[in-house]
């Protein structure tokens, strides 16, 4: 039998920006209306108030990996979190990070509650997933190259890609946001969305160098949105100062971590990024260069998506390391064209829906809720 409804506990580490977080939160938007009613628990964030606007009940529980240091704030962890589960009648929990995902399973296998763990990259622990699997969790994998890293660990896993909500991710005008930065129209804009920590610092930094020497030898009036924060935003500021002085003008803008990506994709010619950022900026009819953890990737093109998709547009997979000189070369023939720049967006636009719609997913993620609770009968 299929439930009609289906009380679902979301739990996160914490409500900070990035992928995960924004995942969790188009889920959480899209579920109500298929009849799950999604409940958070976890560390707070500055998406504390998004999740709140969707209508989701928070429970605050510290999950941070530093609190779950302490032997003392396990007992706690586990305990609240059965206390939570208990009093909201929770059917489902379904986990994201680790170690905060290996005490909500713990507490749900107490009471007998099913868990899903949805794996969002290649960068857990081996030895966690495997605790994870030896404690009875369902594994979701949100990209190709994800899945094939469990199966090497012998772990299954059921294939559910990012979903993209398009009314909030769409094309519009973002004439107000530029005059606030202060580019003058007709002006280029490369946007970087990203948090600035690992890999992805490192290709910020490349980018930055590269967008410098466009600047300076094709006298190309191109300006560098950064949306984003993390442990190198320091390093960046540092190196964007640089630059700027050196071509004796503003045109590195740093702008830290936003909650409304859609302005900032809006706002750009080309969008770098990789995995969720380009999928949120193609649903906005933005061509974009994908580059992320992993490597470089290229163009998104028409004849590329497939390929984009498996290697989870470099996130995951890629196709050689990112340097300086090939980002640069790409971006000045891309800008050069900006027919081929409209054109790839309008393309990319269409792909995405048809591919990564939010509804979509949240269909096929009650489905799989539902044989789950079957199962569990």
């Amino acid at each position: 039998m299929t439930r009609n409804r289906i009380r679902l506990l979301m739990v996160m580490d914490s409500l900070a920006v990035g992928g995960t977080e924004t995942y969790v939160l188009s889920f959480v938007k899209a579920f109500p209306s298929l009849g799950v009613m999604p409940v958070y628990a976890g560390g707070t964030g500055v998406m504390y108030e998004s999740y709140a606007r969707a209508g989701c009940p928070i429970h605050r529980v510290e999950l941070t990996a530093e609190q779950l240091l302490n032997p003392a704030n396990q007992v706690k962890a586990v305990y609240k979190l059965t206390q939570i589960m208990r009093s909201r009648k929770i059917d489902l929990v379904h986990i994201h990070q680790t170690p905060s995902g290996l005490y909500a399973a713990e507490a749900a296998r107490k009471l007998g509650i099913p868990v899903v763990f949805t794996v969002h990259g290649a960068y857990y622990p081996p030895e966690q997933l495997q605790l994870m699997k030896a404690g009875g969790c369902t594994f979701i994998s949100v990209s190709l190259p994800v899945q094939a890293y469990l199966d090497a660990m012998g772990i299954p896993s059921h294939l559910i890609a990012n979903g993209i909500n398009f009314e909030q991710y769409r094309s519009e005008s973002s004439a107000a946001l530029r005059a606030s930065l202060r580019i003058p129209e007709g002006e280029k804009i490369v946007v970087y969305a990203s948090r600035l920590a690992w890999d992805k610092a490192a290709v910020c930094a490349m980018l930055v160098r590269a967008a410098r020497t466009i600047r300076l030898n094709e006298s190309l009036p191109l300006h560098l949105v950064i949306a984003g924060s993390g442990n190198q935003a320091a390093t960046i500021a540092e190196l964007a100062e640089t630059v700027n002085l050196e071509c004796n003008t503003t045109f590195v803008h740093l702008v830290g971590s936003q909650l409304q990506m859609r302005d900032y994709y809006n706002l750009g010619d080309l969008v770098v990024g990789t995995g969720r950022v380009a999928l949120e900026a193609m649903a906005c009819g933005k061509p974009v260069l994908a580059i992320g953890n992993h490597g470089y990737f290229g163009l998104v093109e028409q004849p590329v998506y497939e390929e984009a998709w498996q290697y989870y547009f470099g996130d995951h997979n890629s196709k050689e390391r990112p340097s300086e000189q090939r980002i640069g070369e790409v971006i000045s023939k891309a800008l050069a064209s900006a027919n081929k720049l409209e054109e790839m967006g309008l393309q990319g636009q269409a792909w995405a829906r048809a591919n990564f719609h939010i509804r979509d997913k949240a269909l096929q993620m009650k489905q799989l809720y539902n044989s789950l609770l079957q199962k569990n009968g």
